[in-house]
């Protein structure tokens, strides 16, 4: 017979402190699964329970719990296991209807009491097993982060990304063991910090207070178009512009979670922006440009987006054959193979899902027309764009036209599978 799991969240304090419910479910357990740790802090606890140590690699905690299933179990869990911890693991492979959550104090929350920060309007990010340069994400002025970290992420690190971006001025507290008793927060600038020789415990919390500009960081959509390496001129080369780029966007709709394929992605500047503004969902970049593809990889590191953005370098569509159903599709570049893409793309396509594309030249602007005219029972719409423009407002009056762009968007009905 299957019985429910108790997962226990130990907190940020120790010595530990537990509610009546999570006492009586790890007193009535007869099985516990955790770190070594977690049981040298229960140590005074006296379980009669089964111990077991979480396997490595941990996927194989799966294996355990089936082992288990007929005892009562507890898994337990730092801080809190909703919070970055074990619980999503265990979200994913055991039926919610089994999994009883006995919560406590998370890190992030103790770090922030510690220091005297409300944290209702904080970002929390993890910076464990992550890029340090996802942090570039959430650099704004103003911005208060909770920050995760690990032996790549130190302090040190931190502060030292900070003063490369423009925000030198900002305030960080470290945060070292807490609850434990050689608990430490100490608060630095992050000019100072970049420099300080000291060694930090492993176990440290970072809050930011931002305090700094940098506009090729900016939050909203519509990064500079000389933000992004061409190798050529400054704004120049094979890129969609702001403009063109900002309503290839609006047609995208970038929502939570989903997948996404840039087709002829150049250096990436379209993948970079919806990765952005959708750090939830995963993007496939797909470029047969080994020049390109070296800039688009450069431009997906200086954006921050490393870890949901993936470069593919591969001729479409071959090069699409083995990734994940799309839930939304954009074509900007088709080698001349236009017709055919929008037939793989569309068949590939998720129900519901949406199929961008872009032409600039009159016979690539006829495929769109024509595709359309054959999907004209789907939603959808096709916007030309016409966009004059120059930076230098002392020449305000001689604005240079761009070339004309056409986009497309199809939405794949239930009815409109093929």
């Amino acid at each position: 017979m299957t019985s429910a799991i108790n997962v226990i969240s130990l907190g940020a304090q120790q010595p530990v402190v537990l509610s009546a419910s999570a006492l009586a479910a790890l007193q009535d357990a007869e099985v516990i699964i955790g770190a070594q740790h977690h049981f040298d802090w229960l140590a005074d606890f006296k379980l009669s329970a089964r111990q077991i140590l979480f396997p490595s690699p941990f996927n194989a905690l799966r294996v355990e719990l089936e082992k288990y299933d007929s005892k009562r179990l507890v898994v337990l869990a730092s801080g809190d296991a909703l919070f970055y911890g074990v619980g999503d693991f265990l979200l994913r492979c055991v039926d919610r209807e089994r999994l009883c959550f006995h919560a406590n104090i998370s890190a992030i929350q103790a770090a922030f009491h510690r220091v005297g920060l409300s944290w209702q309007d904080a970002i929390v990010q993890s910076l464990h097993g992550r890029p340090l340069e996802t942090l570039k994400l959430n650099l704004q002025s103003g911005n208060k982060l909770g920050l995760f970290t690990d032996e790549a992420s130190t302090p040190q690190a931190i502060a030292q990304l900070l003063c490369e971006e423009g925000f030198s001025d900002s305030q960080l507290w470290v945060c070292e063991a807490l609850g434990k008793a050689e608990e430490v927060v100490g608060q630095y600038s992050a000019s100072d910090l970049q420099t300080e020789k000291k060694t930090f415990h492993p176990l440290n919390i970072c809050i930011v207070q931002c305090v700094g500009n940098n506009p090729a960081l900016q939050r909203l959509p519509g990064l500079s178009d000389d933000a992004f390496a061409t190798g050529r001129e400054a704004g120049k080369g094979m890129i969609s512009k702001r403009e063109v780029r900002l309503a290839i966007l609006a047609l995208m709709q970038p929502r939570h979670n989903e997948i996404a394929w840039d087709v002829g992605a150049g250096c990436g500047s379209v993948s970079i922006e919806w990765a952005r503004q959708n750090p939830s969902g995963q993007i496939y970049a797909i470029e047969n440009n080994s020049e390109r593809m070296e800039y688009l990889t450069q431009n997906n590191q200086r954006f921050g987006t490393r870890l949901n953005v993936t470069p593919i370098e591969a001729t479409a569509p071959q090069g699409c054959d083995n990734l994940p159903v799309p839930d939304v599709v954009f074509i900007g570049g088709s080698g001349g193979e236009l017709d055919s893409l929008l037939g793989y793309c569309w068949q590939k396509l998720q129900s519901g899902g949406k199929l961008i594309a872009s032409a600039v030249t009159e016979g690539s602007e006829k495929v769109l027309l024509d595709f359309v005219a054959k999907h004209n029972d789907c939603e959808g719409e096709v916007v030309k764009l016409q966009v004059s423009k120059t930076a230098n407002l002392a020449s305000a009056g001689e604005l240079t036209e761009l070339k004309p762009v056409t986009l497309i968007k199809v939405v794949k009905s239930q009815q409109a599978l093929h």
